[in-house]
């Protein structure tokens, strides 16, 4: 079972963001500036939590450094990001234990990509025109 499925699936995770919203309003560390209107106008956070623990094929939102990296300034904030994510996904789950050590790697391993993002090679972008091609 993937841990979309235990995590309760896509209506438990879009239930689970505006808890996740107020928490990281209510907490110090963060300072939400844009990542606020960002949540209230886009589902990307959460259709990436949603692809990331395996509910989607494929995830053709923001980049993840994008919605992340404005809030998430440093190592420690970025945990403390992601103990709010767990406390708000797995609240009140049997099992929760197993759940959060898998839910806690799979943010481990977007932690580089979030704080310390690599620039990524241009792709040749082909006109129309018969001359033009840029990048």
């Amino acid at each position: 079972m993937t841990l979309y499925m235990k995590l309760g699936g896509r209506k438990a995770i879009m239930r689970a963001m505006p808890r996740l919203l107020t928490r990281l309003e209510q907490d110090p560390c963060f300072n939400l500036g844009n990542f606020r209107r960002e949540f209230e106008r886009s589902d990307d956070l959460s259709e990436f939590l949603i692809f990331l623990s395996g509910g989607a094929p494929f995830y053709d939102g923001k980049p993840i450094c994008e919605l992340l990296s404005p809030i998430c300034t440093c190592a420690d904030v970025y945990e403390r990001f992601v103990d709010h994510l767990i406390s708000v996904l797995l609240v009140g789950r049997q099992a929760a234990t197993a759940d959060e050590a898998d839910l806690r790697e799979l943010m481990s391993r977007l932690r580089p990509h979030v704080l310390n993002p690599k620039p990524v090679r241009p792709e040749l972008v082909y006109s129309v025109e018969p001359d033009l091609l840029s990048a």
